[in-house]
């Protein structure tokens, strides 16, 4: 059985060009013409980005303004900057329903030195319409980290898009372009359940029982195609890497990673110190003191909670922080 093996060549010059099953167009790098992978690209829409150099300057400007950073400034180094175009449908979809369920009420009644909490479970039920915002990823399998941050900064600053066909100076981009793997009905579908999960998220949290749920919902709008300017610099600080992420189209800042320093880490372990201590003192003042025990399960249920949450930081070697 033979194999054959197929080779893409420029439509200009006759170049060899690199192409991927991903690949949506490729610029020769001899005579820089774009040569596409689709059929149609009037139904692909893009957003023009900001180049490298801007990509790049953003990032030092925050090393020299960050607190953390600039302490540490002379020690990073940029390991590779990288801009890829990212493929979202965008819908608005009208959401209309009902729920049932009940809320519990606690109230805290004092006769002289008698404190009693008492329970009462009230039944709720409440229409709603509204119109939500829902990004979908156009790809099956991709990095996650800031993707979210992506699409919602998009829906908040609404930049304004292009068709494809449009771009001219596709050689001096240098950005990639990643295929989409859903189409539009499939999109659609996705949309639609993502709705009505936000809802229900939404409608389960104004009650601490959720008996029915009726919700419909209708898509009232959605976009073409969508490519967003996804830029990401990698940096290493001693024998660690991180990653920035960036809006292509005005350098916003989507997420950052950046390095645990000792003082964190100080901070941390007072932060988890501090968890136990309200929990001691809750028990003590019970016990010593003849504080109600409400207020001692209340303070021990709140000192574990900071406890745990800064106990869990000390031992991370990754902050997070977002734009």
């Amino acid at each position: 059985m033979s194999i054959v093996i197929q080779e893409f060549k420029c439509r200009n010059c006759g170049g060899k060009l690199d192409v991927t099953p991903e690949t949506i167009m490729v610029v020769c790098s001899y005579c820089g013409t774009p040569n596409w992978f689709v059929e149609a690209t009037e139904d692909i829409m893009v957003v023009p980005s900001m180049g490298r150099d801007d990509i790049v300057k953003s990032f030092l400007t925050r090393i020299s303004e960050d607190f953390d950073l600039k302490r540490i400034a002379d020690k990073i180094q940029i390991v590779e900057v990288r801009g890829v175009y990212i493929p979202f449908y965008f819908f608005s979809i009208k959401v209309e329903g009902f729920y049932e369920g009940w809320k519990t009420e606690r109230v805290v009644e004092t006769v002289g030195r008698r404190t009693q909490v008492k329970t009462r479970r009230k039944r709720v039920s409440e229409s709603f319409s509204s119109i939500l915002k829902i990004p979908v990823l156009a790809r099956r399998s991709a990095e996650d980290f800031s993707l979210k941050e992506l699409s919602s900064h998009y829906n908040y600053s609404n930049p304004p898009s292009i068709p494809i066909g449009d771009i001219k100076d596709f050689k001096n981009l240098k950005m990639s372009f990643l295929r989409s793997e859903i189409g539009v009905e499939e999109a659609s579908v996705i949309a639609r359940d993502d709705a009505g999960d936000m809802m229900l998220r939404k409608v389960s949290s104004k009650v601490d029982e959720l008996t029915k749920f009726v919700c419909n919902t209708k898509i009232v709008e959605k976009s073409k195609l969508t490519l967003l300017p996804y830029w990401y610099i990698i940096y290493s600080y001693g024998n660690a890497q991180y990653r920035v992420a960036y809006a292509g189209w005005d350098c916003h800042l989507l997420l950052a990673q950046e390095p645990v320093m000792a003082y964190h880490r100080v901070g941390y372990i007072l932060g988890a110190v501090s968890g136990c201590l309200i929990s001691a003192l809750g028990l003590t003042f019970t016990f010593v003191g003849g504080l109600n025990p409400i207020y001692s399960l209340f303070s021990l249920a709140a000192g574990c909670v900071v406890s745990w949450f800064f106990g869990g930081k000390v031992v991370e070697d990754v902050r997070i922080e977002g734009g």
